[in-house]
């Protein structure tokens, strides 16, 4: 197992990597039927034992939700960012400040992420997610790079046809 100093996603540090899964995935829960439920585990998390720091960190939690639910379109796009962003330097900070939370963190991602709807993409850092056609171009001399990494479905190629 590589311990939290090791390489995780895109070079990061394994502890950033795992606060960046584990903020994008308070994002993706927080407008879903699995956000109570997640809610609560992350806020449990957080107060590690003290219902003040519990309290608070439920706060934060109700305000997030609270903020993608007020934003649409490109606006909803820039608050997922700005959010995931904010819980990634929290998460970070608590695994920095407590680095025998971090197998605690993992259990409590994988399991909210496991809960939520398949329709529901995440990604980490400078990754690009999307439930449907992503298209990578470059113009006048750029470069166009992209990365699968994970499983791959294939749906159909044409309305009615099943992929095999």
């Amino acid at each position: 197992m590589v311990g939290l100093r090791g390489e995780g996603v895109l070079g990061m540090p394994l502890a950033e990597a795992l606060a960046a899964l584990a903020g994008n995935t308070i994002v993706a829960a927080a407008t879903t039927d699995a956000w109570e439920a997640a809610r609560r585990k992350f806020a449990r998390l957080l107060g590690r034992g003290d219902a003040k720091k519990a309290q608070l960190a439920d706060t934060r939690l109700e305000e997030t939700r609270q903020q993608l639910a007020s934003a649409s379109g490109q606006e909803l796009e820039k608050v997922q960012a700005d959010l995931g962003r904010a819980w990634r330097v929290r998460l970070a900070d608590l695994l920095e400040e407590d680095p025998g939370l971090e197998a605690e963190l993992r259990a409590v991602a994988e399991e909210v992420r496991a809960q939520l709807p398949a329709a529901v993409v995440s990604a980490v850092d400078h990754a690009v997610a999307a439930g449907r056609d992503v298209n990578i171009s470059a113009s006048q001399g750029g470069l166009a790079a992209g990365a699968i990494h994970g499983d791959v479905h294939a749906g159909p190629t044409r309305p009615g046809q099943v992929s095999s």
